[in-house]
């Protein structure tokens, strides 16, 4: 009775996972080169904002318990994701710039992208020169008091210009998914 049910469970996860072998996954559609670009170009932007929420997320985590040489190391990662990154607004704007749009809709949207991306490249700016000032010997108690609500400060305006980013996408069309996301396997 017993191998009975076991070869029974065996033929039932078996079957299901015989199933999910049968979905077809569709690649995305090819984008037209102008919209491939500004793909690229905020893609390249989306990684470096990356760094600047990561290191805003280790101070943040660390900022109760370790050493005032710590905090200032933080700081200093902070102080080099920001300009980074805001070194990296310019190619996308420029990109967006070309970019032609065919509806009222996608007008709105790209001019709404412009200006959040002026917006990020000041905050940009402003958070590199912040965390640069923090990153100074002796300003381990300065950075465990105010760098959170500097840094966070950086990561709302990074969302603002995600949110920003996704209403142009979804106005062009172009796929945005999180980095390491699959296709959708029903898009066609």
């Amino acid at each position: 009775m017993k191998r009975y049910a076991f070869v029974t469970l065996v033929m039932l996860c078996s079957a299901a996972s015989l199933e999910a072998q049968a979905t077809m996954v569709l690649p995305d559609k090819p984008l037209p080169p102008e919209h491939a670009r500004i793909q690229a170009a905020a893609y390249v932007l989306r990684d470096t904002l990356f760094a600047v929420t990561g290191a805003a997320a280790r101070l943040h985590r660390d900022f109760r318990h370790t050493s005032d040489a710590s905090l200032m190391s933080r700081a200093r990662e902070i102080a080099d994701a920001c300009a980074a990154s805001g070194r990296n607004v310019a190619a996308p704007r420029t990109v967006l710039g070309e970019t032609p749009t065919t509806s009222r809709l996608q007008e709105t949207e790209k001019k709404r992208l412009l200006g959040a991306f002026d917006d990020l490249a000041s905050a940009a700016a402003k958070c590199a020169s912040r965390f640069v000032e923090l990153a100074k010997p002796d300003k381990g108690d300065e950075v465990r008091g105010y760098g959170n609500r500097d840094a966070q400060a950086m990561v709302a305006e990074i969302r603002r210009y995600e949110a920003a980013l996704d209403g142009y996408f979804r106005a062009m069309r172009i796929p945005n998914r999180p980095r390491g996301a699959r296709p959708n396997p029903l898009a066609g």
